[in-house]
């Protein structure tokens, strides 16, 4: 009974974590169309604002606003990281196909140790040779799609956000220790949307109807993803599902095909693999 109760709960997370996928895949093609018509940073203060409103109800109800502030530096490094990764990711999006883009961002986890190693923080050497796995597979999608005209820069956004987000990452479980996973989220989502307007206003443009609906598109999607990844890491540990965090690369790769005609070569597909053998091997890892 209990081996029962186990696979149904692994059964739903892989159901919420696939849907995530496919509504971050979703939320790239509304974040592509939007960047022809409004500012990057723009687009990204909808995807935070509506996070603000949604979440603010279950603060006020809970009464719970509470954080530790002993651990201050963790909370601004995750705060800032995050905000500045998901900046630059949607810099990547605006430039890259959606399924290179959200393939990039994804390899975040590979970033992890390696920070740990420049840190000083022990680090074994097949964790190591586990990043250095998945940056074989990135060079391979990389170094062989010269068909595609990626321009360098533009792949360096989306490194660059996989970066900030492993230094995110890193943050956040220092801070999961002492505060809720809720309060996390909503200082996220609020201090993104006072940050935005604070630094880039003076770009932003008055969004036609078609551009202000793009944009609560890219919110609302982006929304669902957040609730979703929650559900799938309350049924199931990281180990067991993160290596479907990859279904988005299939869902973005046919955005990629219906919406701009662009298909993925034999290479990307094998570049791919490599990335996810690497990720779930150390999703594995941290595990133990």
């Amino acid at each position: 009974m209990p081996n029962i109760h186990l696979r149904n709960h692994y059964q739903k997370a892989v159901v919420c974590m696939v849907l995530a996928y496919i509504s971050i895949a979703l939320m790239g093609v509304f974040v592509k169309y939007a960047s022809d018509e409004l500012p990057s940073s723009e687009i990204l203060f909808s995807r935070f604002f509506i996070g603000f409103v949604f979440l603010l109800p279950f603060l006020i109800k809970d009464g719970d606003f509470k954080v530790d502030m002993s651990q201050w530096k963790f909370l601004v490094l995750r705060n800032l990281a995050g905000i500045a990764s998901m900046l630059l990711t949607f810099y990547a999006i605006k430039y890259l196909p959606i399924s290179i883009a959200i393939l990039l961002m994804n390899t975040s986890a590979l970033f992890v140790p390696l920070l740990l190693f420049f840190f000083k923080v022990r680090t074994p050497l097949k964790v190591l040779a586990c990043s250095f796995m998945g940056f074989i597979g990135v060079s391979i999608i990389m170094l062989t799609n010269g068909s595609m005209n990626i321009n360098p820069i533009h792949v360096g956004y989306a490194l660059g956000a996989a970066v900030l987000a492993a230094m995110a990452f890193i943050s956040l479980q220092e801070l999961n220790k002492h505060n809720s996973p809720k309060n996390i989220v909503f200082y996220f989502h609020l201090l993104g949307s006072i940050l935005l307007p604070l630094f880039f206003i003076a770009q932003w443009e008055i969004p036609t109807l078609h551009g202000f609906t793009l944009l609560l598109l890219v919110g609302g999607f982006g929304l669902i993803f957040q609730l979703l990844l929650t559900r799938a890491f309350k049924y199931a540990p990281a180990n067991v599902i993160t290596p479907f965090a990859f279904t988005g690369v299939i869902f973005s790769s046919i955005c990629d095909w219906l919406f701009w005609d662009n298909v993925p070569s034999l290479n990307f597909w094998i570049g791919s693999l490599v990335i996810i053998i690497a990720v779930s091997l150390l999703a594995r890892m941290r595990a133990k």
